[in-house]
């Protein structure tokens, strides 16, 4: 149970990023907030303050800002702390990202307010790591920032201690890929064939063309409220939370909505990302999954996150695998972005030269499965209730399910599969892993395997798709999952069917959410574990046109697990 700070602490600030941190940025030590009197620069806040790295006894606030005026952060009860802001010279711009920013497709107004022709300044990273807390206590705090009229109050709640038998919620979530251009844009929403008399995993060909009905961004933003709603301890994202990973504009539409005009639902609650393809992606002067686009794209991950570390061999391994405890809970975060460069069936990115990119392999006897093998063991004999994230779904049935190959979707094969990642299941089993969350696949779908309940949380908010990849292949993967899988298999797509009033649809269907995990104690020694998948309901009138109101539900898929300690 949370309770309040009543007595002054000893803290430690520090605004230096975790060691091992590779964004190359600059930053002086001669900054420091304006003197009695004298006026600051009008200073813009680019990122609001958001929360990193929970302990029971430590946190980090961190927050950007477009000068290198030091901010204060003042936790009540706690004491007051200046910032040393760095300049970050890994968040800059392409010249096609300058260009979107002036042109006439900037429908959601990114960067309005910078000089034509101009790209936005590079941002200065304002870090405070806040130590000696009370552990699982809720602490009130403010940024202060000179030469700025942003209101920056929120709170933060330290973890439980490492074992303490306390009650847990987080939510999961994967696949928002933010981009700009999210808005005005309706995804695909293909219906099951179930009611046409097909089977439930298969599309109805009559939908193939169908829209949503509300674009990526309004369906992503009601999302995020209703998360915020749930108020949970943290939350999870299981890879691509960015469109286009080397994209400064990509990350800023993504703080838009986690910290910044559109919520401040970070500011209160960590996140726990997982890499996905698309944060190994895109370079401004060409190329995909290059080792260029590649490297940009994690210099701007490294830029923004601060997580445990796992003192990689390669100092570009820093958080791209990681473990958090969180009271009796342990989160283990996997990179899924690359595997065995020489073998289509042990690699999750046919793209990626893992080597030249400096990406860790996953496979059996690598360093990173090595290091998970020793964290995975350490967490259960903790008697810890272990949950893994990582983004490729290893048993699911969507476009990325299809068997590891190069012959082309068309053709039923993918060069991005999620099915190498089967390999771990060995060690999740043997270790008592309560979950799997995934994504990649841009659904929602579940299966339970010797134990392990898997989800593939996809729906946050960019793709609403379904099983397989219709039209362009009418192969659903049903058929390469296990059997025990196939028989406990739930997805939105095909178990939650559309319920239509005329043109007014009045419940079921695929709609953008998250899932939410609760962990309770249950009985002396055990717990129970309740996931959850809620969603967000586009409201329609008669005639079928959207309110512009949601309704908050959940689908008819609570799973209840017993975990014996």
């Amino acid at each position: 149970m949370k309770k309040t700070a009543l007595a002054s602490l000893i803290v430690a600030a520090s605004s230096l990023w975790l060691a091992g941190c590779l964004d190359g940025s600059s930053s002086s030590n001669d900054n420091a907030a304006p003197a009695p009197g004298e006026t600051a620069p009008d200073t813009r806040v680019r990122v609001l303050p958001y929360l990193q790295n929970p302990t029971d006894t430590a946190i980090s606030v961190i927050w950007f800002t477009d000068t290198d005026v030091a901010g204060e952060l003042v936790v009540d009860g706690v004491g007051s702390f200046t910032s040393e802001p760095e300049l970050v010279e890994a968040l800059g711009y392409g010249d096609s990202e300058v260009e979107y920013i002036h042109g006439e497709r900037n429908f959601g107004g990114i960067h309005a307010d910078v000089a034509a022709g101009q790209a936005p300044a590079l941002p200065y990273r304002h870090v405070v790591r806040v130590e000696g807390l009370s552990a699982a206590t809720t602490y009130e705090y403010q940024v202060r920032q000179p030469g700025s009229e942003t209101l920056m109050e929120a709170q933060f709640t330290t973890a439980p201690a490492v074992g303490e038998r306390a009650s847990i919620r987080f939510l999961a979530m994967s696949d928002m890929e933010t981009e700009p251009e999210s808005t005005e844009k309706n995804v695909a929403w293909g219906a099951s064939a179930l009611m046409i008399g097909g089977d439930k995993l298969e599309t109805d060909p009559a939908t193939y063309d169908r829209l949503y009905p509300v674009d990526q961004t309004t369906g992503y933003r009601a999302n995020i409220q209703y998360a915020m709603e749930r108020q949970p301890d943290f939350w999870a994202i299981a890879g691509d939370l960015v469109e286009k990973g080397g994209r400064q504009l990509d990350w800023d539409e993504f703080w838009r909505h986690a910290a910044g005009e559109w919520s401040d639902f970070a500011s209160s609650t960590p996140i726990f990302p997982a890499l996905g393809n698309h944060e190994n992606y895109w370079h401004p002067e060409g190329g995909s999954y290059t080792p260029p686009a590649v490297m940009r794209s994690y210099d701007k991950w490294n830029s923004y996150w601060e997580l445990p570390r796992n003192y990689g061999t390669d100092e570009r391994y820093e958080k791209r695998y990681y473990r958090v405890d969180y009271g009796p809970v342990t989160l283990i975060t996997l990179d899924s972005s690359n595997g065995d460069d020489s073998d289509p069936l042990k690699d999750t990115n046919l793209a990626i030269d893992g080597v030249q990119s400096r990406v860790p392999d996953f496979n059996r006897g690598s360093e990173q499965w090595n290091w998970a093998v020793s964290e995975l063991a350490d967490a259960q004999a903790k008697g810890q209730v272990i949950f893994v994230q990582f983004h490729h779904m290893p048993f699911g049935t969507g476009v990325h399910s299809l068997p590891s190959g190069s012959a082309g979707i068309p053709n039923n094969e993918d060069n991005q599969s999620g099915q190498p990642m089967r390999i771990y299941h060995e060690l999740f089993e043997r270790y008592g892993v309560t979950a799997v969350l995934a994504g990649h696949d841009e659904l929602l779908e579940y299966v339970q395997l010797d134990g392990v309940h898997y989800w593939d949380v996809g729906f946050a908010g960019d793709g609403l798709r379904g099983p397989g990849y219709a039209p362009t292949t009418d192969y659903v993967p049903f058929d390469q999952l296990p059997t025990e899988a196939q028989e406990t298999h739930w997805s939105a797509h095909g178990d939650a069917p559309e319920i239509w009033n005329g043109n007014q649809l009045i419940d079921g269907g695929k709609h953008y959410g998250f899932l939410e995990v609760e962990v309770r104690p249950a009985g002396s020694h055990d717990y129970e574990v309740i996931m959850t998948p809620r969603y967000v309901f586009p409201l329609m009138d008669e005639q079928g046109e959207v309110t512009g109101e949601f309704a908050h539900r959940q689908y008819n898929k609570v799973v209840r697990v017993q975990v014996q300690r």
